[in-house]
């Protein structure tokens, strides 16, 4: 089962797991498991927190695998889960994102010895600048533009995770652009 199910669609393995073949789920936990987890970590800023949340994400999707439509795509139904899961630990914990908390969890590693030091730096800095703006933003809109932009989601699967229109989803994206475009424009020019 491990060597074929590779090969199933998503519908497939719901559809084995649904039968009480145990190797079909597996597959797609491995199949969407650093999916989950990066979606989830850039929610809450927290690698232990990101990893306890995608393995609720991956237990709350399993129980709930009976009241999956199994003409729906499975990944926008699981990253509906995910940020739902993601959601309820921000509004429970009530976390402040923090760039420093941010940097401490994930610091910068030297440049190596062929790269261009002061390429890197400028690269490093801009990456920085970056997080710092979007740290700013409100959750909602972060969680959009990471969707879109650093998963490469199209809009109609970001629509059916974050359960709103696409137009919704378009003109967010929007705000999302203009109010960094302020941010890190402003900066530059201090």
């Amino acid at each position: 089962m491990r060597d074929q199910g590779v090969d199933l669609d998503d519908g497939a393995l719901v559809s084995l797991t649904l039968k009480g073949e145990g190797g079909g789920y597996e597959v797609l936990v491995r199949r969407y498991q650093k999916l989950v987890y990066n979606v989830l970590y850039e929610m809450v800023r927290n690698h232990e927190s990101a990893a306890d949340l995608t393995q609720e994400t991956f237990l709350k999707a399993f129980r709930g695998l009976s009241r999956f439509r199994p003409d729906a795509p499975f990944k926008p139904w699981l990253l509906r889960i995910a940020t739902n899961t993601g959601l309820n630990w921000m509004r429970d914990s009530k976390r402040e994102d923090s760039l420093d908390e941010m940097l401490e969890d994930n610091p910068a590693a030297e440049p190596a010895g062929g790269q261009d030091v002061e390429a890197e730096v400028c690269r490093r800095l801009s990456q920085a600048q970056l997080s710092e703006a979007l740290a700013q933003l409100p959750a909602r809109y972060r969680h959009v533009f990471v969707l879109r932009y650093q998963h490469d989601l199209p809009y109609e699967d970001i629509a059916a995770i974050i359960e709103e229109p696409v137009t919704t989803i378009k003109s967010l994206l929007h705000r999302v652009r203009e109010r960094l475009r302020k941010s890190l424009f402003g900066k530059m020019e201090l």
